[in-house]
């Protein structure tokens, strides 16, 4: 296979390396591992994740094993994944490794990766080709975003052969960790030679396909245990050197006057703010969105599929009275609303999707967001909390995050609540006079309100590069509190209803 190859022989001889010679190379490759650990745990600037892959009966295994013997265990963990585990299912498949993200400073290693369905799936024949390289450019931009997120990424796949991918028969007898009786066995589904090829050729178009991307794959030969060991425990000290020396990028600048990223027509300005609706109609209406809402949401149909939605809007445009009313529709049980705040610590150490990938509801539930991953195009963007190059990436990153929801099944709808400046100023002047609602205004509304034609620009970007049929935005004429409530369920029913 192609990609940045290392050997397991002896590099003068082309001989297995023999125990005396492993072990003065070891001692020190163990000494520049620990150093380069520490280092990388007292600059906590970068996470690194080792993607081990390969083989069954290349020695996964027993890598992971010696790993964990050259390294501090303070700050590394195992990620492995039970490819068999139902349980899983019940979320999108990207749901467990987003979760186990290690934090910056520490080190995962992460058995059974995002590759194993994609190449046991073109192993098996269950993706044709079209689908399998739809799947690999997906997963290219994925891993550059974990990469700018400060993700440091070392991909291994460990060869037994250029022909072998690990199909021989299980003997138990044989010794724990040897080639017929693997401590890792991912491939057990892969019964025929004809699928044991096919996922050769997989795994080799995949390795070629991403050996010029940020990320590439360095494939190790395993026929000598030792060699590959150490191969292993060097291409991990470059990585983990590098991830030292990496510099952070200088921080966001604040813009000055409004501007655009994308080039379509504006759409706020269109919208009728002037729309109410009668109270007695109003009750009517509300009731009768409510009652569709729970009806499909508590249907046979919706228990393989969730709800998420995401409302943003001016501030003081209703988000919370929406959300309380969309609540109301459902079952208290199988729902839970997600307040988004400035993020904490523990998810600034990580990649900033983590911290929503973490709370994807399962099936046949229901998330509610009142603010949402929109933030890093709009607050952030504003505010200059990131900078440019990150907030104008987000916006594929979001997409690509939408569209691994959508294609599990989730229904995602996103709601912008607009308000005009006048009826903004009136809610503040009403909630600073009412006690009760005094926690409502924060001298951040007020900077905000500062800011409303950067928030304009910023807004209409994202409406424009991340309104997608299957996560599609819907602009909510907010002055009337009632006849945004209205819309929002009435739409929220109408989807369910078409999805469903």
């Amino acid at each position: 296979m192609e990609g940045g190859d290392a050997s397991g022989a002896d590099d003068r001889t082309g001989m297995p390396l023999d125990a005396d010679r492993f072990e003065a190379e070891a001692t020190a490759l163990r000494e520049a591992l620990l150093d380069a650990q520490f280092d990388l745990a007292d600059r906590s600037s970068r996470a690194v994740l080792i993607l081990l892959n390969g083989a069954d009966g290349a020695g996964k295994g027993q890598v992971l094993n010696r790993l964990h013997e050259w390294l501090d265990p303070r700050t590394i963990a195992t990620l492995a994944y039970d490819i068999n585990d139902r349980c899983d299912l019940r979320r999108p498949p990207a749901w467990r490794f987003w979760c186990d993200l290690p934090e910056r400073g520490r080190i995962g290693i992460m058995i059974g990766s995002w590759y194993h369905t994609m190449l046991l799936h073109r192993a098996t024949g269950r993706a044709d080709e079209e689908t399998f390289h739809a799947r690999i450019a997906e997963t290219n931009r994925i891993e550059d975003m974990l990469v700018a997120e400060r993700v440091t990424l070392l991909k291994l796949w460990l060869m037994l052969g250029d022909n072998e991918t690990g199909g021989s028969a299980i003997n138990t007898e044989a010794p724990p960790g040897s080639r017929n009786n693997p401590l890792v066995r991912e491939w057990a589904e892969i019964d025929t030679k004809k699928e044991r090829n096919r996922l050769v050729r997989a795994a080799r178009e995949l390795i070629q396909k991403t050996a010029d991307c940020r990320t590439p794959w360095h494939t190790v030969r395993a026929d000598d245990p030792l060699g590959r060991d150490l191969a292993v425990g060097r291409h991990l000290l470059d990585t983990l050197q590098a991830a030292v020396r990496w510099q952070p990028p200088r921080p966001g600048v604040l813009p000055f006057k409004p501007h655009r990223v994308s080039s379509t027509k504006p759409v706020l300005p269109t919208l009728d703010l002037t729309q109410t609706l009668e109270k007695d109609r109003y009750e009517i209406e509300l009731a009768d969105a409510q009652a569709r809402i729970f009806a499909a949401t508590q249907s046979a149909a919706f228990r393989n599929r969730a709800l998420i939605v995401a409302f943003e809007g001016n501030d003081a445009a209703g988000k919370g009275g929406a959300i309380r009313r969309l609540r109301s529709a459902l079952n208290p049980v199988h729902m839970r609303v997600y307040p988004v705040g400035a993020p904490t610590d523990e998810e600034r150490a990580r990649p900033f999707l983590w911290r929503f990938w973490r709370h994807v509801p399962l099936r046949g539930h229901t998330a509610i967001y009142d603010r949402s991953w929109y933030g890093r195009v709009l607050v952030e963007r504003v505010e200059g909390f990131a900078a440019p190059a990150v907030w104008q990436r987000a916006y594929g990153e979001i997409n690509d995050f939408e569209a691994q929801l959508t294609r599990a099944g989730y229904v995602l709808h996103k709601f912008w609540l607009a308000i005009d400046q006048d009826e903004q100023l009136r809610r503040f002047e009403a909630r600073k006079a009412t006690p009760h609602k005094r926690f409502k205004i924060t001298e951040e509304d007020w900077r905000n309100r500062e800011n409303w034609e950067l928030y304009a620009a910023a807004v209409e970007d994202m409406i424009a590069l991340t309104s997608t049929e299957a996560g599609p935005w819907t602009l909510v004429e907010s002055n009337s509190k009632r006849f945004s409530r209205v819309k929002i369920l009435r739409t929220l029913a109408d989807r369910l209803e078409a999805e469903l």
